[in-house]
């Protein structure tokens, strides 16, 4: 076999019915030279009687038990176990298309170092003509460093990327999300963008991270911290009302934890950057209960997808 090992990485946790769509879609590309780890962050062996059951030489069960009971901190025990030259992070709760991995590979051929593809959203049990992703691109082509330290690709793609953006690098435990801390690291080399969608994203579950985004405000409001910290010298150039933005999201969620010391840090330093409407409509209401806020958060959701502003 010639083709090259990549490491397929799927972080799971208590959905089996799940993990098993996920792992099929794994097994069933058309590229073939793959290593499939299931790392686990259950207590139970439900994942690993799911993987014994592929009989599958390719998959690979690993138990996370040194890094913390988290995504980011299962995803790390994905990638201590990871020997491909290339790897990709499929979440257990997603599928890969038929050539997902075969038409990303093909750019890497190329001379690019990373690959970024479309998804379309499965919304409550049904697919859509949703895309995951954002960006200002119009067609397949080259990705830029400045649009994504100023937040214009934003949203979820399937990613195929390089080992070396591992080597020395493993997520923050301490944030919940802040997956942006490893993708801009891909952005100092050169990055593809296809525009197709290669897999299924699904949105909506009671059981997703983004459903429960509040439960881990404090990681999320770090999460977001982080984001801004990195961006910073390239976003306060070309697009500082996004770090203006950063800052507000992590006013919202320090909020939402309880940590009005850290709100309070977070908003000045949104209004330091720039006065905008999120900001002032933040600031406005900062002191109301959560309850209160996360209704009025909601709403304003909802009048966004209802009416399209």
């Amino acid at each position: 076999m010639n083709e090259v090992k990549i490491s397929v990485i799927i972080p799971t946790f208590n959905r089996p019915e799940l993990l098993k769509k996920a792992l099929s879609s794994a097994l069933n590309q058309t590229y073939k030279n793959l290593e499939i780890i299931v790392s686990d962050d259950a207590n139970d062996e439900t994942a690993k009687q799911i993987c014994e059951k592929f009989s599958d030489k390719r998959v690979r069960y690993v138990k996370n038990k040194t890094h913390a009971k988290s995504p980011n901190g299962n995803k790390n025990n994905g990638f201590d176990n990871a020997s491909g030259e290339f790897v990709c992070i499929l979440d257990d709760d997603d599928e890969l298309c038929l050539e997902a991995i075969s038409e990303c590979f093909s750019y890497i051929k190329e001379g690019y170092k990373c690959v970024f593809a479309d998804g379309v959203c499965e919304i409550d049990g049904k697919i859509t003509d949703k895309i995951a992703g954002r960006n200002p691109y119009q067609n397949s082509c080259e990705m830029s460093k400045i649009d994504y330290h100023c937040g214009r690709i934003t949203g979820e793609y399937f990613k195929l990327f390089s080992r070396e953006f591992i080597e020395g690098f493993r997520f923050d435990e301490k944030s919940f999300g802040g997956e942006n801390e490893l993708y801009i690291r891909f952005f100092e080399n050169r990055v593809f963008y296809h525009k197709k969608p290669l897999y299924i994203y699904r949105i909506n579950r009671a059981d997703s991270a983004t459903t429960n985004a509040d439960k881990h405000a404090k990681g999320v409001a770090y999460a977001y911290l982080k984001t801004a910290k990195i961006c910073h010298d390239i976003a306060i150039k070309h697009n500082p009302k996004f770090l203006c933005l950063q800052y507000k999201n992590a006013a919202y969620y320090a909020k939402i934890a309880g940590d009005y010391k850290l709100m309070l840090s977070c908003i000045a330093r949104s209004f330091k950057i720039s006065i905008c409407k999120e900001n002032l409509a933040f600031l406005a209401v900062c002191f109301l209960p959560n309850s209160a806020i996360k209704s009025l958060s909601n709403f304003r959701v909802w009048i966004k997808k209802r009416f399209g502003v």
